[in-house]
């Protein structure tokens, strides 16, 4: 990571963008920045953050001005440490990730390209995975349910939400073995998860930055990096293999995590996901 902040003036191209993000000011990490210029064609665009657009969608932005921000230059490498070792920070952080991903899948859906997709789908299911399934619900919900405003009920709705999205990829990525790129589908997923990160980054993790202290940041952390650790990616697999693909080990593999943490929840006992 660079550690540089940019200050990017932009312009949309969308035509129907006329009052809010016309024209506008973004500030964004430069390595974040090249993720989303990638995801343009053309040199001298980026597609948006889903957040910076007024129709929560990634639209092309055309590049009018870039400026390095000197404060984060200049005093960012400490700050940038502290930062990378809040493990909010590192979970907001693996959204920003997940969004430019769903970008390159929306990309992928107007091209028809079902390989791209099959890769690409397997990705964001690893991070899901990983991110929701272990980090989230293995390790930081059991420790800040009970102590933010309606906790339980968030905590619920958010594992609804990660359910969710685990079942539309695994129907998504069936059609894709199929040959078929289900529509629906995909645009459910990627509406649904694009909401459900602005949920968290703009409504539950503020109300858990409120109530956690120093010592439950640096305990979570190391947790966090021990689930990292001990996590085997999934991979995509053979699109054409069907049932005797790595996919589907990876399912059943899956599968029986999510039921040993619910059960663990249950018991009022969660541990970290490394440790069985």
């Amino acid at each position: 990571m660079s550690g540089k902040c940019l200050t990017i003036k932009y312009q949309c191209t969308h035509p129907s963008c006329q009052v809010f993000c016309k024209k506008g000011e973004i500030d964004i990490e430069e390595s974040f920045f090249n993720e989303l210029r990638s995801a343009a064609k053309e040199g001298d665009t980026f597609k948006s953050p889903s957040t910076a657009c007024r129709m929560g969608f990634a639209q092309v932005f055309k590049v009018l001005s870039v400026e390095e921000t000197r404060e984060a230059v200049d005093a960012g490498s400490s700050k940038e440490k502290v930062n990378e070792k809040d493990p909010l920070w590192m979970l907001s952080d693996e959204h920003r990730h997940v969004l430019a991903k769903l970008d390159v899948i929306e990309d992928q859906v107007r091209k028809r390209d079902i390989e791209g997709l099959w890769e690409s789908t397997a990705s964001v299911e690893n991070d899901i995975i990983l991110h929701a399934i272990k980090q989230e619900e293995g390790a930081l919900f059991p420790l800040i349910e009970s102590r933010i405003s309606m906790g339980e009920g968030l905590v619920a709705i958010m594992k609804e939400d990660h359910v969710e999205f685990i079942s539309i990829l695994h129907g998504f990525r069936c059609g894709l073995q199929d040959g078929d790129i289900q529509d629906g589908l995909v645009t459910s997923l990627i509406v649904n998860l694009r909401n459900h990160i602005i949920k968290e980054d703009e409504e539950f993790f503020p109300q858990i930055d409120e109530v956690m202290k120093a010592d439950e940041r640096a305990i979570l952390y190391e947790k966090m990096l021990k689930i990292r650790e001990g996590h085997v990616p999934l991979v995509a697999g053979d699109r054409k293999a069907k049932g005797l693909s790595p996919y589907s080990e990876d399912r059943r593999r899956m599968d029986a995590e999510i039921v040993a943490l619910k059960e663990a929840t249950s018991m009022g006992d969660v541990k970290c996901c490394g440790a069985h």
